[in-house]
């Protein structure tokens, strides 16, 4: 349950534009929104497997856009670039790479206004339509191409009538939400699921944190689980205790002010002179600050005389520097140089696996997989951070591909992305690496390796569904063959033996098993024996793989 605090008044709705703080503030919200209705996006998984991270990538995709707008410019053309900007470079799994260009062609549909009314939106959200759709390489209606699509379409009609900010604003969620209803028409396996697509989901809770500030509301979080009644970017805010940017010395400075009665407008501006890439949400009773300022002692002085000041904390950024550019330096003379001429990144989540891919080739490891995606800033950074200028990235899961697939643009080395999704294919395709190729032939025998491989994934149901024919209650046992749900039950046996059935055994010559890091003794002994009866004249290898869920 939403409650308005504050809505503008007709006149001043009707002649609204926005500059690019307003824009800014604009987006905190929105951010705000998502981040608070994250998990609620993550439930809407068409499989019920523990990798519900949607909403999850989303709110983090956004939480990097605003990192790049903490310290405004006055056109909204800027800002809307740096939000596209901040957004690609901390781009999550495939929704988070789809938002990042929703931005970017939100950004260059504005980029040389200083204002934008009503109508310059439904020009933004044209140009977030047009952008989105051309990232993927085959767009699929029933996903958040079509939602962001609808709230365009609407939009646009609405621009017609007229420039009201506010109007096209609410046309645009409107459309997006009609056409979220419209998803599991249009996506088969969304209905099977029987759910929306997530997304989808997401686009409209943004768009909707826009129209809640186009109408003045700051939205209190009472009865949706969240402790108190707190501005609307509170929740995300409490996740993001330090926004560093590039002024990265003085002291990063977080507290919350409880009062009664504050201007709210007056009390931001005036702690926002006192340092840089300043963060202030609330309203006259509450306000949650995060600023780096050179002075700490200063802006806690000013902030006592409103009221009670508490969960304050403060970092010495210089400090900060200091030690992670030794951590660096540090890593960068211990770190050995790729044979030959090019190096392997690979994507791992667990210590087992990251030793099994670096002992195949690998010369270096992002931490990440299911629910964990990395980053394209935490993959561009592994990148770069090679010896040499031929890079091969191995993404291991299937919503880590499309954020590998921005690296290439970013760097002026050469990047090649073989689109591994699983550990087993990412291990064959280091079986054929041979550093003293090109990178090209390297890249071309390493895809046509994941062929030879399936993968068949155990873990437990998060949901009840009925999918593919196949009933999951939730707490099950299932099985997954190449990322297609194959069986359920109640026993690991039974589900194991009933997905290895469907595993063309007749050429197999090697299996190996990666047990997770809550897989019991009995379990893994289970294991061995089934796939020892079933492949008499393979090699059955089993190892500690570490992995989550």
């Amino acid at each position: 349950m939403s409650d308005v605090v504050s809505r503008r008044d007709a006149a001043s709705a009707a002649a609204m534009v926005w500059d690019g703080p307003k824009l800014a503030e604009a987006f905190a919200l929105a951010a705000a929104w998502l981040d608070h209705h994250h998990e609620r996006v993550n439930a809407l998984n068409v499989f019920p497997v523990p990798d519900g991270d949607t909403g999850t990538n989303m709110a983090l995709t956004m939480r990097s856009a605003l990192e790049a707008a903490a310290d405004p410019a006055p056109s909204a053309g800027d800002v809307a670039a740096k939000i596209a900007y901040g957004a690609l470079m901390g781009a999550r799994g495939n929704s988070g790479v789809i938002l990042s260009q929703i931005f970017r062609g939100f950004a260059g549909a504005i980029q040389a206004r200083d204002e934008i009314d009503g109508e310059d939106l439904a020009r933004a959200l044209t140009g977030a339509q047009t952008m989105a759709y051309k990232a993927v390489m085959r767009p699929v209606e029933g996903t958040m191409l079509t939602v962001i699509r609808g709230a365009a379409e609407r939009a646009a009609v609405a621009a017609q009538r007229t420039p009201s900010l506010i109007t096209i604003l609410h046309e645009a969620v409107l459309g997006a939400q009609k056409a979220l209803d419209s998803t599991p028409e249009l996506l088969d396996i969304l209905r099977q699921a029987g759910v929306i697509d997530a997304g989808g989901q997401g686009v409209v809770l943004i768009l909707d944190g826009l129209e809640k500030y186009a109408n003045g509301e700051s939205v209190a979080f009472a009865d949706e689980g969240s402790s108190g009644a707190v501005g609307a970017n509170m929740a995300f805010l409490d996740q993001v205790d330090a926004l560093h940017g590039e002024d990265a010395f003085g002291y990063c400075t977080n507290f919350m002010v409880f009062g009664s009665g504050m201007d709210f407008d007056r009390c931001r501006d005036d702690i926002a002179a006192m340092g840089q890439s300043a963060v202030i949400v609330g309203d006259e009773r509450i306000l949650k600050v995060h600023i780096h300022t050179l002075d700490p002692g200063s802006v806690l002085a000013y902030a006592v005389t409103l009221g009670d000041l508490d969960q304050i904390k403060i970092d010495n950024m210089s400090k900060q520097t200091e030690a992670l550019s030794t951590q660096r330096s540090e890593a960068a003379r211990s770190a050995s140089p790729p044979p030959g001429n090019l190096a392997v990144v690979a994507v791992a989540a667990g210590d087992g696996i990251a030793d099994a891919l670096t002992t195949m080739g690998s010369t270096a490891i992002v931490r990440g997989g299911q629910t964990m995606n990395p980053s394209t800033e935490d993959l561009l950074g592994a990148v770069e951070a090679q010896p040499v200028d031929k890079v091969i990235v191995l993404p291991n899961n299937k919503n880590i591909v499309l954020t590998a697939n921005q690296i290439a643009s970013l760097t002026e080395k050469q990047v090649r992305v073989v689109p591994t999704t699983s550990i087993p294919q990412a291990l064959a395709a280091l079986a054929v690496f041979n550093a003293e190729h090109s990178i090209d032939e390297n890249a071309s025998n390493m895809t046509r390796a994941l062929t030879t491989i399936q993968t068949v994934e155990l873990t437990h149901a998060v949901r009840d569904v009925v999918l593919n024919g196949v009933c999951v209650s939730s707490g099950q046992t299932i099985g997954l063959l190449d990322d297609e749900l194959i069986a359920a039950g109640d026993s690991l046996t039974d589900v194991a033996t009933t997905a290895i059935t469907r595993i063309d055994r007749d050429d197999a010559e090697l299996v190996s098993v990666f047990t997770g890091k809550d897989a019991s003794d009995d379990d893994t002994a289970t294991m061995r024996g089934i796939l020892t009866d079933a492949f008499p004249d393979a090699e059955v290898e089993v190892h500690d793989g570490g992995q989550p869920h």
